[in-house]
């Protein structure tokens, strides 16, 4: 028997199930997205050029009265002509990855559906109070807003290049550029309430549901801002006091970048060996709460390992002072 027949060089190839559960929670929902238009779009839509055809799924006041209560639900992954799929797979390409990276998977899911829902519920009580008339809402822009705004939520200062006019290039804050979706389709929503909505503004002939945007958008910030991320006071601005009380913030300060690929002398060698201590506090207690952060939030941690955080930090930067209050 040969060196490469024995069982411990092979490596068996992933089931099938395996693979399943490799896949992240932004790639279902975004093929998820693709699937169900290009089923409605080439297998159930009316043939020929002029298509009329309104796919199923989407959301409205009539549709809830006739009993299809999962529409609200379903009305997130319907879209109603290629260039609505396209631009909103773009922005989900961009926001829903980072969030997902930022929050963690179930927290990415939580954000898409609630400000979907929130979304939808705007829209159609507004419509259902006013003269506006029912709507048939369908696509992901209201989940989209939500996530947009989760982002700038978490990395208010990032700056990012939007080509205006598909040429101009303009540089953009996180932050400015969610208030600036944020506002717009509010303003639109109000003109549209009045009835002084420009009708070229409409998306290929349809009506945009601005109002669903901007509640979609309110409560993507919102749940951004009660798990403790940022440090945003308000839709207004991006300076002021934190979401939590200092008191009950760790003081992640002196820990060091997890993951961070460093280049050592001997004399960074030699500070390394004295601090081996921090070292093992960080990888056997700091490293899991960590953790717990990225993949549930800050609010998840216990009091017991907020002070294990406080306490890391003292050991690490070599203070021993009280806590601040």
């Amino acid at each position: 028997m040969s060196l490469y027949d024995r069982d411990y060089m092979r490596e068996d190839a992933p089931s099938f199930l395996e693979r399943l559960q490799r896949i992240q929670a932004f790639q279902w929902f975004f093929w998820a997205n693709i699937v169900v238009f290009v089923v409605q779009w080439l297998f159930l839509a009316e043939s020929g050029s002029a298509r009329t055809y309104i796919p199923d799924g989407g959301v409205s006041i009539s549709e809830l009265a006739a009993g299809k209560v999962w529409t609200p639900f379903t009305y997130m992954f319907v879209h109603g002509s290629v260039g609505h799929i396209l631009l909103n797979m773009l922005m989900l390409w961009f926001a829903g990855k980072r969030v997902q990276d930022l929050y963690g998977q179930r927290h990415f899911m939580m954000i898409y559906v609630i400000s979907g829902l929130a979304g939808a519920a705007l829209q159609l009580a507004v419509a259902s109070t006013t003269a506006m008339g029912d709507a048939y809402l369908m696509g992901a822009s209201a989940s989209i807003m939500g996530l947009m705004l989760a982002l700038a939520v978490a990395m208010p200062a990032e700056e990012i290049y939007l080509l205006v006019m598909f040429i101009i290039p303009v540089r953009f804050r996180l932050w400015t550029l969610a208030k600036v979706l944020l506002f717009f389709n509010l303003g639109m929503g109000v003109l549209e309430l009045l009835g002084a909505l420009p009708s070229w503004l409409a998306s290929d002939g349809a009506p945009v549901a601005y109002l669903a945007h901007f509640g979609g958008a309110v409560a993507g910030w919102y749940y951004a801002r009660s798990q403790g991320y940022g440090g945003i006071p308000s839709l207004l601005g991006m300076q002021g006091s934190s979401f939590r009380s200092p008191s009950r913030r760790p003081a992640l300060a002196g820990l060091p970048r997890r993951r961070r690929v460093v280049e050592l002398d001997e004399e960074a060698i030699a500070r390394a060996a004295r601090t081996a201590p921090a070292i093992d506090l960080i990888r056997d207690e700091v490293d899991p709460i960590l953790d717990k952060i990225n993949e549930h939030g800050f609010s998840s941690l216990t009091d017991e390992e907020r002070r294990t955080l406080e306490r890391a930090s003292r050991h690490i930067s070599g203070k021993n002072g009280s806590e601040n209050t």
